[in-house]
């Protein structure tokens, strides 16, 4: 019986191996986003069969829109798994895996891990498609002088290089970081939870949420970004993002290289001291965010809420574009919840609805309530 059960542990630590091994050459195909599609397409075709526990007998195949890939040893049976690829919720294809051949006295055909890994793999194709997708705004940094392309920033982004003298960038340091201007429509995906990224983001234009994505469709928001602010700057030395970021409404940012920014933090110290103040200020932030959620109630986690948005807004209006499931979602409660608590704010005059939005009327009893939890 013991050695039963070794047997089984070794296989099963082997197959996990092979599907970390398989996910992280799909992250590694997937980094080089000025690879051609269909060349992308092709290397994943040879690398997903090497994930699933019948190796030798697993064929994958590829569908996008209207166009199918797949090996010519492929042989398509009753034996399959598949996932849809969506850009922006819109189902644009989908991944199938067959087993091409009868696989006898087997009870389960596909393991639990399996499936979760072709989600995984899904997932990140359907990132990789959308970014390639994404048009860059109307001026090109590439096609104008240094001096031209600085006059254009000023003009499209207001206040962006007072906002970046703190961090003592040359003007060439200025253009080489900024070089990648990108905008995303409401309710488009910035930065995807466990996607290969080389870059980071900073935001210019509009406003976003971020949210960490959990089991069963779960998800806790924490941060809620207006401009001039880097995103995903966390994952730096990292090689995905560690949470998912949405536009609120349209919004355009920069995608900053991650290889630029680790060359001026070695090279300017200046840079360096900025960026890392940056991050302590920004942990500071989440430290508070975190201590709400643990150790308050609904009703002083909403007042908590309502001030932080002021402080990033700052002002008493919170803009009507972040909704009751925003505000939810942000004090970690449901719907339901939220709108009792913010029903008893109105009717206490602590805050009213005005066509902008959600206006603090009394932030000092705000204060309180958030404090007594």
């Amino acid at each position: 019986m013991k050695n039963l059960i070794s047997t089984n542990s070794t296989e099963d630590l082997i197959q996990r191996a092979k599907e970390l091994s398989c996910l992280y050459e799909v992250e590694q195909i997937l980094s080089n986003y000025n690879e051609n599609e269909e060349t992308v397409i092709l290397k994943l075709l040879d690398t997903i069969p090497k994930g699933w526990k019948y190796e030798d007998i697993c064929e994958a195949e590829i569908i996008l829109e209207d166009k199918i890939f797949h090996r010519p040893t492929l042989v398509r049976t009753e034996l399959k798994m598949s996932y849809p690829l969506k850009e922006y919720n819109k189902v644009i294809g989908e991944i199938r895996v067959f087993y091409t051949r009868p696989i006898k006295n087997k009870k389960e055909i596909f393991l639990n891990e399996e499936t979760m890994l072709l989600k995984s793999i899904a997932e990140k194709l359907s990132t990789f498609l959308t970014l390639k997708k994404l048009k860059p705004i109307s001026f090109d940094a590439l096609s104008v002088s240094e001096e031209k392309y600085l006059k254009e920033l000023n003009k499209n982004f207001p206040g962006l290089m007072e906002w970046l003298l703190p961090f003592g960038l040359s003007r060439s340091d200025i253009v080489q970081l900024l070089c990648n201007p990108i905008s995303f429509k409401k309710g488009e995906t910035l930065g995807k939870q466990g996607a290969y990224t080389s870059y980071f983001i900073l935001l210019a234009k509009g406003a976003t949420k971020s949210f960490v994505e959990g089991l069963h469709g779960k998800s806790y928001s924490f941060m809620v970004s207006v401009p001039y602010e880097f995103i995903s700057l966390s994952s730096l030395y990292g090689n995905s993002y560690y949470f998912t970021t949405i536009a609120l409404i349209p919004s355009t940012v920069f995608l900053i290289e991650k290889k630029v920014v680790l060359r001026l933090i070695s090279q300017n110290p200046n840079f360096h001291k900025a960026i890392t103040k940056w991050l302590c200020d920004n942990y500071e932030i989440l430290f508070q965010r975190l201590k709400c959620l643990s150790l308050k109630q609904t009703t002083g986690r909403m007042a908590e809420t309502l001030l932080y948005l002021s402080k990033v807004f700052n002002s008493d209006i919170i803009p009507g574009y972040v909704t009751r499931k925003d505000l939810a979602e942000l004090s970690a409660m449901s719907n339901e919840n939220a709108v009792r608590i913010l029903s008893d704010f109105k009717n206490e005059k602590i805050i009213e609805d005005i066509p902008k939005g959600l206006k603090l009327l009394n932030k000092s009893l705000l204060q309180t309530i958030s404090i007594a939890g």
